[in-house]
């Protein structure tokens, strides 16, 4: 008699596209509050990100992590920012990287704490560059991630982004053993205040059936991890 291979359950990452309206040569700067409403723990693996395309070339991402992997090898908060095929990067912690494509990427240790708004921006400064910042609302204090060089002959950023959350961790035993993420991704916008002219979300293709999205007036809430034990108190940040 054979004997049945386990499967282990698979995360449902969320995702929320944005389109937006056309534009010649593409758009210079991308930005977009994201408030981590709680905090999952120090030994969690959670990816907030808002990925975008660049016109005649690759695509990257900006975003926050729970307990990344650090430019210099240590684990924690962090701030990052990749671009797949890029050419070279300056900053206090870049390094290129080869899983799921090949690019360059920055990453800081960057102590966000829950509730509290933060803004990431991605910019271009000059042709063949694009840089990085993530604002603490509070505090007022920005922090530049890193710039990024890509071939000249890209251009600028594509009418198409998508957020996310991903659970990176190892392999699941249960679905219940997730920790629970709760974030606001607010509505981003494109140099200064142009909105998305669409907006679709949608849940991904693993087994595990406790991922939620909700629409706000003021974006998009992402859950993972939930566990059916009745209403979710949303806290008085769901009203920002």
């Amino acid at each position: 008699m054979r004997r049945r291979r386990r499967v282990n359950p698979t995360p449902s990452g969320t995702y929320t596209e944005w389109w937006w309206p056309p534009t010649p040569d593409g758009y210079r700067s991308f930005e977009h509050v994201l408030v981590p409403e709680i905090d999952p723990g120090a030994d969690t693996t959670y990816f907030w990100a808002h990925q975008f395309r660049l016109v005649g070339g690759e695509g990257g991402y900006i975003g926050l992590q729970t307990k990344g992997n650090r430019a210099d090898g240590s684990l924690g908060k962090m701030a990052i920012f990749s671009v797949w095929n890029a050419v070279g990067a300056e900053g206090p912690g870049v390094l290129p990287f080869a899983n799921e494509g090949s690019g360059w990427s920055a990453r800081i240790p960057y102590q966000w704490v829950a509730a509290r708004p933060y803004r990431l921006r991605v910019w271009t400064p000059a042709a063949g560059w694009w840089v990085a910042a993530v604002l603490d609302t509070v505090t007022g204090e920005e922090a530049e991630i890193g710039r990024i060089r890509v071939p000249e002959e890209w251009d600028g950023l594509g009418t198409w982004s998508v957020m996310w959350t991903e659970y990176y961790g190892g392999p699941l035993s249960r679905c219940a053993d997730m920790a629970y993420s709760r974030v606001v991704f607010e509505t981003p916008t494109a140099d200064g205040g142009v909105g998305p002219a669409d907006s679709r979300s949608h849940i991904g293709a693993g087994t595990c059936e406790n991922s939620r999205i909700e629409t706000l007036a003021v974006g998009v809430r992402h859950e993972m991890g939930l566990v059916d034990t009745g209403p979710v108190d949303m806290g008085p940040v769901g009203e920002i």
